[in-house]
């Protein structure tokens, strides 16, 4: 294997400088997001890799707001009988063409970075290696920890109305009692408009963190593999590179990306051979987040990614912290995962993340001095030390279609 990370002082610097760099807020549709995709572009022209913007558009929270404001609004309407203003609404919404596609408040655009380096080899339908990390950012006035509490509540709180709304509908119509159904959706609509002012109030806050450890940190060691792998092309791999966008909103980024190149990656690649590293949060310790006990279609002819990862990390002795979670944390692995079940391939999914360091994300605490410079290096070591070994077992012995 031509192993070139005999890393000298330089390269040591590269990522944590990269870190240092988009230090900074990033939130999707903002002056900072921009910087930061023109920051990964000029790092791309530098080493002259094909590199290109894609765009796309998402529901944002400003949005989410608004529908649970009509659902409300029109339950109000059927409560209180006022039929004839809801007719009146979607009359001039639908009749009317100009108004279809009217919102108060529209979807948000947002953009992945998107490199690409072909394989030494030329194949008819090689297989590809897709790397990814977000370079959004969030940020909140509470702890992480007491964020997911009151998302996991508002959750548990909305879905329920929206359902308690239509049987609303239901029991005015057909159903005597009335004045107890309105009495108990005034008081489950002043529950909601509550959850809502304190996500919007108390959570919200777009200017606190600078998202060093989530995620400038996967963002820096892509940029290095990404020269790397461009220095010295793998032998039987394409390689995909995604900056993804909006991971922070629901992984809108991630899965832009796989619906829109889902039937050119299983029209133009081996899906079977090819694999995702999501590396999201490097900071003070390697980590990687497992779920052997949920792999699906997993061949035995194929190797094993996250055990491969493992072994390198061991071969090289470098520290890294292994986990094995039934559920796993929300990013953007989860939609490569999908995107395996519904391309019905092997397509394996790695996924780094320092789980113990969501005590600084999204925070005014989530700073470059947070991400240690020999754990940065290390997964980059990891990565591209395993993803050659890979590029260069012997398929040919074995029955891969």
């Amino acid at each position: 294997m031509n192993t070139i990370l005999s890393l000298n002082l330089n390269h040591l610097d590269a990522s944590i400088n990269h870190v240092k760099a988009l230090a900074y807020t990033r939130s999707p549709f903002s002056t900072g997001e921009t910087k930061a995709a023109l920051y990964i572009r000029n790092e791309m022209n530098k080493e002259d890799i094909e590199c290109s913007t894609n765009y796309f558009d998402f529901t944002g929270a400003k949005r989410i707001f608004m529908r649970l404001t009509y659902i409300i609004l029109f339950t109000y309407l059927i409560i209180f009988r006022l039929l004839l203003v809801l007719v009146a609404y979607f009359s001039i919404k639908y009749v009317f063409a100009r108004f279809r596609n009217y919102s108060l408040v529209g979807k948000e655009e947002s953009k992945n970075v998107v490199a690409k380096i072909k394989s030494a080899k030329k194949q008819e339908k090689p297989p590809v290696v897709i790397l990814s990390a977000h370079y959004d950012t969030f940020s909140a006035n509470l702890p992480y920890g007491l964020q997911k509490v009151i998302f996991f509540f508002f959750r548990i709180i909305f879905i329920p109305y929206v359902i308690f709304a239509l049987l609303v509908v239901y029991v005015i119509f057909f159903i005597e009692g009335q004045r107890e159904t309105t009495e108990l959706i005034l008081t489950f609509t002043l529950v909601e408009f509550v959850m809502t002012t304190i996500i919007f109030l108390l959570i919200y806050d777009n200017n606190r963190s600078k998202g060093s450890i989530d995620n400038a940190s996967g963002v820096a060691i892509l940029i290095e593999l990404t020269k790397l792998f461009k220095r010295n092309p793998l032998e039987n791999y394409d390689v995909i590179v995604l900056w993804s966008s909006a991971e922070e909103w629901g992984l809108k980024g991630s899965k832009a990306f796989c619906k829109r190149h889902r039937d050119y990656l299983r029209n133009n690649y081996d899906l079977n051979r090819s694999f995702n590293i999501n590396v999201d949060m490097i900071g003070s310790y390697i980590g990687l987040e497992t779920k052997r006990s949920l792999h699906l279609r997993r061949r035995k002819d194929l190797f094993d990614l996250n055990k491969k990862l493992e072994e390198t990390a061991n071969d090289l002795n470098i520290p890294m912290t292994v986990t094995d979670k039934i559920l796993g944390s929300k990013a953007d692995h989860k939609s490569f995962r999908s995107f395996a079940k519904k391309t019905k391939s092997s397509f394996q999914v790695a996924y780094f993340h320092s789980a113990k360091d969501s005590k600084f994300i999204h925070s005014s605490k989530d700073t470059p001095d947070k991400c240690h410079p020999e754990n940065l290096n290390g997964c980059l070591e990891i990565c591209y030390t395993t993803i050659r070994s890979i590029d260069v077992m012997d398929f040919s012995s074995k029955e891969i279609r």
